[in-house]
């Protein structure tokens, strides 16, 4: 597991930037036909590992592309959904080594530092970055609450919560939410081939009160309503 300090450390750098205004806000490579995708997973893989509470680096971004992006060999940004009424694209990565996280580029006014010093902190080798990104309604945002893997699968859990009610947005207008999840775990990106997501409408994960849902757990499929399936790509 990732030392407390470090956690507590990146968590400060976190809310410090949620203050900053103005667009692509940081929140609390080829294709290939051959990996499985999924939204309609529960939370957890069997025989995997999960982390609930795991280091993430979230960006918001009210642009025409994905907040984060993966670029090709190269430095060119891989092409990625363009913003609208209805965006269908989400995307995600594995970056196992130092060489494709230098790959790693952000959209035109977001905060390219919070990238640049949580890639900086990861321990490759032992450690390994996941990049998702998936399209929200402008009036919510999304909450990971849990990430669980094996050497040749990765899911992610979310719940869905309503922006403060003084947030200026538009209900009929997606943007697109990225996240960099550190994985405590060395993983292999050519041996990753199957992918989940799942996001709950209840808003709160388990350890927010009674309200909560399920933490990712062998029950969670149960408390988890999977989001409408989408195209998805893999980086």
């Amino acid at each position: 597991m990732t030392p407390p300090t470090r956690r507590r450390l990146l968590r400060t750098v976190a809310a410090a930037a949620v203050g900053t205004a103005g667009c692509g806000r940081l929140l609390g490579d080829e294709s290939s036909s051959s990996r499985s995708v999924s939204e309609r997973s529960g939370g957890t893989l069997p025989g995997g590992t999960t982390e609930t509470d795991p280091d993430t680096v979230s960006l918001r971004g009210d642009t025409d592309g994905h907040p984060i992006r993966l670029g090709d060999p190269s430095g060119t940004p891989a092409a990625s959904a363009r913003r609208g009424r209805h965006p269908t694209r989400s995307s995600h990565a594995v970056i196992d080594t130092r060489s494709r996280a230098r790959r790693l580029t952000v959209a035109d006014g977001v905060d390219a530092d919070a990238v640049s010093s949580f890639r900086s902190a990861t321990a490759f080798g032992s450690e390994t970055l996941y990049l998702e990104t998936k399209p929200v309604e402008a009036c919510f945002r999304l909450r990971l609450c849990g990430i669980s893997w094996t050497p040749t699968a990765v899911r992610t859990a979310y719940v869905r919560q309503r922006r403060p009610y003084d947030a200026r947005c538009s209900a009929d207008e997606d943007v697109f939410e990225s996240r960099l999840v550190r994985i405590p775990d060395g993983l292999r990106r050519d041996d990753v081939d199957s992918y989940g997501s799942s996001t709950s409408e209840r808003g709160r994960c388990d350890g927010d009160g009674p309200a909560g849902v399920g933490r990712p757990g062998p029950d969670a499929a149960t408390g988890i309503s999977p989001t409408d399936a989408r195209r998805e790509g893999t980086e």
